[in-house]
């Protein structure tokens, strides 16, 4: 396996730093290709990896480099496709006695290797469900993947009832490979320049709304309202092919993960403008905007965003969020510039 994804990285012209060579190393030690997880069921043998660090070290990008070589049953998701899929489960499941065993027994009928891509954990419920949900997998020999921008200890931060999520992930960390991915190097803004500016700053509205016209060969009128989930939203204008609004108005509503779902769902090009500064006054907009990227970056969405990529960095000036934004920026940044290509 060492091989092979190294000779693939080396082929799409991508050179792993000493952190990563070693992980990659010591993943294919603690698991030998031979039937790849021989001694996975054995008491010594680790039960899955936990592999974190800050944005764009190669996380994401190593672990699907080697969750491709799995020649097992398996399945991958995001964090927050994963926290839907068993919300979804737990509806169907909610008169039992225990439905997080029956959903743990459900996915490992399934699966023998679970990846889950971005791991944080910021809701109450989520914590009390996926700690012990993550153990139950582990303990019928599910091979679980994890990446994530927090260290273990600091998961679920000053969260509520957090003692007893702290116990469950406790045990995973006893269980599994835990590595850090170090380095100054961003691995998802490869061979994109994030100092070009190629549109400048305020835009006017004849401006923009002449480079939809521009590049969409539309003619007439915009639609400015929007039907999602039974509920009516404001914009600058739709089709049935794109959508403008503005970041001030839009993201001060009332909006959910599964509004934004679909929405990315229903248009296939974004254009966004009108951005304000926001510190931590302002953090449920700057929390809405961050699940919105978080989304629109999974369904890999087209976003034009009308503001020079200088200005990305200064959106959120606070502090509680920080964490989370750092990773938003590293995405914002990514989507901007591939968009403008």
């Amino acid at each position: 396996m060492y091989q092979t994804i190294l000779k693939k990285f080396s082929e799409d012209g991508i050179h792993l730093n000493d952190e990563q060579d070693n992980f990659l190393r010591i993943f294919e030690k603690n698991l030998p290709r031979k039937s790849f997880f021989v001694d996975f069921f054995k008491k010594k043998s680790k039960k899955g990896c936990y592999v974190h660090g800050d944005v764009g070290r190669g996380k994401t990008m190593m672990l699907n480099a080697i969750f491709k070589e799995i020649k097992l049953t398996k399945c991958s998701y995001h964090f927050i496709e994963f926290m839907k899929f068993i919300h979804n489960e737990l509806r169907l499941v909610e008169n039992t006695k225990d439905p997080i065993e029956i959903i743990a027994k459900r996915i490992a009928s399934k699966y023998r290797v679970v990846f889950i891509d971005e791991f944080q954990v910021e809701d109450v419920s989520d914590a009390m469900i996926i700690g012990k949900l993550l153990n139950l997998l582990s303990k019928m020999n599910v091979f679980i993947m994890l990446t994530s921008n927090a260290k273990i200890e600091n998961l679920y931060k000053n969260g509520l009832q957090r003692e007893k999520f702290i116990k469950q992930i406790k045990q995973l960390e006893e269980d599994f490979v835990v590595f850090e991915f170090i380095g100054d190097k961003d691995y998802r803004l490869m061979n994109i320049d994030l100092n070009s500016s190629k549109d400048g700053k305020n835009f006017s509205q004849d401006q923009i709304f002449d480079f939809i016209k521009k590049n969409f060969n539309f003619i007439g009128d915009l639609n400015k309202d929007f039907r999602i989930n039974d509920r009516t939203f404001a914009c600058k204008g739709n089709t049935k092919d794109f959508i403008w609004f503005s970041y001030k108005d839009f993201f001060r509503q009332n909006l959910a993960i599964s509004d934004f779902l679909a929405i990315c769902k229903k248009y296939n090009w974004f254009f966004i403008d009108d951005f304000e500064q926001n510190d931590d006054y302002g953090k449920d907009i700057i929390r809405r905007f961050i699940g919105f990227i978080d989304i629109a970056y999974i369904e890999k969405v087209k976003i034009k965003f009308f503001f020079n990529s200088d200005d990305i960095r200064s959106l959120y000036i606070g502090e509680e969020l920080s964490f989370l934004w750092d990773r938003t920026i590293s995405r914002l940044e990514e989507m901007q510039n591939i968009n403008d290509k």
